[in-house]
């Protein structure tokens, strides 16, 4: 009997090394190498939404922390929410570099214009209630492992193809997008013709007039 409880806490045991006690220390000096251009990153949501004094996090793990979160296997950073709106009006021009030591980071939430195709395996980004006008958009085009991108209540306008919505029908991965809340207008509808492997287009509140046969003119 004793042999058989000793089998169970050795495969109890065995199956628990394989989880990672922390983040790795080269993302984790990464993410202080990010604090200048965001201030909050080791900041608790709450104390921040709700206007009191904001409180560091207590855990020296940034798996741990709410802006962040980490494969459990690897502790490699895969999820980052950096986008505290209090901050939209600081523009700063970031080195997308500093992005590059998040080896697996799949979700990126910023409040940023300077991306890098170097982010290859980025595939949802939230750009969303910030002023970005169509001078984004030839950057955008670059993250090619796109899957979801949120435009939403930015100060996209209807330019023609050469720097309009139609750039980002290179992203031949991207499924998601949302247009809504910016100054579109009708002839954003024609710029949409090349989006192969879209499932999902919001234009809510775009300035659309008239009635519109969307089936017609979009397979998805």
């Amino acid at each position: 009997m004793e042999s058989k409880w000793l089998a169970m806490v050795l495969v109890v045991l065995s199956l628990g090394s394989g989880l990672c006690d922390g983040c790795l220390e080269e993302e984790r000096f990464a993410l202080f190498q990010l604090k200048p251009f965001f201030e909050f990153i080791d900041y608790k949501f709450q104390d921040l939404d709700y206007g009191s004094k904001p409180e560091k996090e207590s855990s020296s793990n940034c798996c741990e922390w709410e802006r962040v979160e980490c494969y459990p296997i690897s502790g490699r950073v895969t999820h980052l929410f950096l986008n505290y709106y209090g901050y939209n009006e600081m523009h700063w021009y970031l080195n997308a570099s500093l992005f590059l030591p998040f080896e697996e980071l799949q979700n990126l939430s910023l409040s940023f214009e300077r991306l890098s195709s170097k982010l290859d395996k980025l595939e949802n980004l939230d750009l969303s209630e910030n002023h970005f006008n169509n001078s984004i958009l030839a950057s955008l085009s670059e993250l090619s492992s796109l899957k979801s991108l949120n435009l939403a209540g930015n100060v996209l306008t209807r330019s023609n193809p050469t720097n309009g919505i139609e750039m980002l029908s290179k992203l031949n991965n991207l499924e998601t997008l949302d247009l809504s809340f910016n100054r579109l207008g009708n002839k954003i509808l024609s710029q949409l013709d090349d989006f192969a492997c879209l499932k999902s287009l919001d234009l809510g509140y775009c300035g659309l007039k008239g009635t519109l046969d969307i089936q017609g003119m979009f397979p998805f």
